[in-house]
C-alpha cells in the first residue's frame, strides 16, 4: 500500500501543475469560477485515473510478497493471481513456477527421509536379530524393550524424536553382547565375579558399535547407561538421578520389566504380580520414580487393570 500511496501522490503533483497553469490563463482571461471548476475537475479526474493505476500496480505485488511469506514459512506450493501479460505477470508466474517447485522438491525429500528412516529402522532390527542368533534365550527381548520403552515415553508426554531415539535405543540396548563370549550369554547358571565384569562391559562395547552412525546419535545414550541405577549404584559410569539419560531411565526400567516377566536359563519367568512388587522395591534405588509410575500405567492399561496400579496394591 505504500507504493499505491506513493503512485497517487506522485499523479496527483503532475496533475496539479497543468491544472493550476489553466487556471491561472483562465483566471486571466477573466473566467475565474471557469478557472476553479476546470482546474478541480483535471485534480479530481487525475485522482482517479492514479488511485486506479496504484491499485493495478500495487495489488499484484502485494499478493507476491503474501505469497513470498508463506514459502519463506515452508508453505511450498502457494500460487498467486496472474495480473496479465505484462513484467509483473511475468513475474507472478515466474513466482508461481518457482513454488510449485519447491512443493514438488519437498514432497521428494520428505519421501526420501522416509525411506531413508524405514532402512535405518530395518538394519538396527538386522542388528537386533544378530543379537538375538547369539543370545537365543533373550530371542525377542529387544523388540518388546523397544515397544515397551516407546509406550512409557508417550505415558511420560515425550515428543517424536525422543519416541524415535526409545524404539532404536531399546532395539539395541544389548547390541554390545555381539562383543561378548558367547559362552557366557548361554551359560545356564550364574555368573562368577569375572564373568559378571566381562558381561558388563556390553554396554560401552554397544555405545562404541554404534558411535558413528549419525540416525542413531540420539540412541545412544540409551544403549549406554540402560545399567545405570537411580541411586548411582550402576554402570559403566555411575551416573545418579536425572544425571541418567531419560531415554536410559526408560529402557532400563522396560528392561528390567521383560527381563523379570521371560524364562531365562538360571530363571524362570515370574508372575507379573510378583514383577510389579519387585519394581516397587526398585522405585527411588534403581528406577527413576516417575519412569517407575509410567511403567505402571502402561501395564495397568495393557491388562485392562489387572496388572500394574492394583498389582502395586
Amino acid at each position: 500500500m505504500r507504493l499505491a500511496r506513493k503512485v497517487l501522490a506522485l499523479a496527483l503533483l503532475a496533475a496539479a501543475v497543468p491544472a493550476f497553469v489553466l487556471g491561472v490563463q483562465l483566471a486571466l482571461a477573466g473566467a475565474p469560477l471557469r478557472a476553479l471548476a476546470s482546474a478541480t475537475a483535471a485534480l479530481a479526474f487525475a485522482a482517479l485515473l492514479a488511485a486506479a493505476f496504484a491499485r493495478g500496480l500495487a495489488g499484484p505485488l502485494v499478493d507476491l510478497v503474501r505469497g513470498a511469506l508463506d514459502i519463506a514459512r515452508g508453505r511450498f506450493g502457494r500460487q498467486v493471481p496472474l495480473p496479465g501479460r505484462s513484467e509483473i505477470g511475468d513475474l507472478a508466474y515466474t513466482f508461481n513456477y518457482m513454488s510449485r517447485e519447491l512443493a514438488r522438491q519437498d514432497a521428494e525429500n520428505a519421501r526420501l527421509i522416509r525411506a531413508l528412516e524405514r532402512g535405518t529402522l530395518e538394519t538396527v532390527r538386522c542388528l537386533a536379530g544378530a543379537i538375538d542368533a547369539k543370545d537365543p534365550y533373550t530371542r525377542g527381548h529387544n523388540g518388546r524393550v523397544a515397544a515397551l520403552s516407546v509406550e512409557i515415553g508417550r505415558e511420560l508426554g515425550c515428543d517424536g524424536a525422543t519416541l524415535q531415539a526409545l524404539e532404536y535405543g531399546g532395539l539395541l540396548h544389548d547390541v554390545g553382547k555381539i562383543g561378548v563370549p558367547e559362552a557366557l550369554l548361554r551359560k545356564t547358571v550364574p555368573l562368577t565375579g569375572p564373568e559378571i565384569s566381562v558381561m558388563r562391559q556390553h554396554p560401552a562395547i554397544g555405545a562404541d558399535i554404534v558411535r558413528e552412525v549419525e540416525l542413531l546419535r540420539d540412541a545412544l545414550p540409551a544403549i549406554r547407561s540402560h545399567h545405570e541405577r537411580w541411586d548411582g549404584g550402576g554402570y559403566p559410569d555411575g551416573l545418579m538421578g536425572a544425571g541418567i539419560p531419560l531415554v536410559a531411565r526408560i529402557v532400563n526400567a522396560a528392561d528390567t520389566w521383560d527381563a523379570c516377566t521371560s524364562s531365562r536359563p538360571y530363571q524362570p519367568a515370574l508372575e507379573p504380580d510378583e514383577v510389579v512388587r519387585i519394581l516397587g522395591r526398585l522405585r527411588s534405588t534403581q528406577i527413576d520414580p516417575a519412569v517407575h509410575d509410567a511403567l505402571l500405567a502402561v501395564l495397568h492399561r495393557r491388562t485392562n487393570g489387572a496388572v500394574g496400579e492394583r498389582g502395586a496394591a
